[in-house]
Parts: structure tokens; sequence; C-alpha cells
């Protein structure tokens, strides 16, 4: 039996792993905790929870909270403590890279692309929600992924909605 793959969160997939061609070596449907180094810089899209209430009489409109984790590699660099910048450099231009003159978000980073793609899927009418705060959160773990491995993580929160006819 194939594990579930919700949909939701392939249609996600999809829109950031084709606009940031080339940058993920390993995406995940959810948290696998173990990411082989020769899988990083790595994709993880989570569920945090999911909300349905009314939105019409014949409408239900579901809110997810998904979870997007970027993991980029810092072992080779870990020796040497001047280093380490390059690893969380990397993260921080994946997640929220910005032009050098403007400030503004490059075109091709997880923040631009959440928040220039209102409407994922406009025949299931399943799209982004720009009301809510999306959140850039970074940190550094060791031994999470792998035995006394180091790692720096980055976690992007956002919220999608999509409506559905009540049967």
């Amino acid at each position: 039996m194939q594990p579930y793959s919700d949909p939701i969160i392939r249609k996600y997939q999809q829109l950031i792993t084709e606009t940031m061609e080339g940058v993920f070596r390993g995406v995940y449907q959810g948290d696998p905790v173990r990411v082989p180094k020769s899988m990083l810089p790595a994709l993880i899209i989570s569920k945090s929870m999911t909300q349905v209430g009314k939105l019409t009489n014949t409408e239900d409109e579901q809110g997810q909270q998904l979870i997007l984790t970027v993991i980029t590699d810092i072992r080779d660099e870990v020796n040497d403590d001047t280093q380490i910048a390059p690893g969380i450099a990397q993260l921080y231009d994946i997640i929220e890279g910005r032009e050098e003159d403007t400030y503004k978000l490059k075109s091709n980073c997880i923040l631009n692309i959440l928040r220039s793609n209102e409407l994922v899927d406009a025949a299931h009418d399943l799209r982004t929600d720009l009301g809510t705060i999306t959140k850039a959160d970074y940190g550094l773990t060791i031994g999470k992924r792998d035995r006394e491995a180091y790692a720096v993580e980055g976690q992007v929160e956002f919220v999608a909605y999509f409506t559905q006819l009540r049967s």
C-alpha cells in the first residue's frame, strides 16, 4: 500500500521546486527526521493544523497551516567556526534572499514565491492566505538529522485555503 500523499502539499512542492529548479536535492512530504547528506539542501513540507469552517450555506472553507522546512548542510564547515557562515547564508538566500540594491525579495526565494502566488490552483480554488503573517524562523540542529551531525534549518509557516462544496 502506498503511503498517503496530500495533494495540497504536492501542489506547493510543485510550485516551489519548479520555480527554484535545481536548488533542492531532496523533497519530502512530512518530516523524515533523518535526511542523508547526499539529499541536502532539502525541502520538507508538513501540516501543522487544519481548520474547517462554514463559508456559505453550501460551502466549507478549509485552512491548512503548512510548514516548509529547509535544511542546508554545514557538516564540512563545522570544524572551522569561520566557515559556518556559508551554510547559513545559503539558507537565508533560499528562504528570503534579497536584491542587493532594493532589499526586495528575490523572485526565486520561498517567501516571494508564496507571497506572489496567492492562487495556486484556480481550477480547485487552492490559494495562499496573504491575510495572515508568513513567518520565517531559523536555527542550528545537532544530532537531529543524523547522529553527531550539524545542520542549519529554516522554517516557513503559512496558511493555504481551499473551498469545498458540502455534499
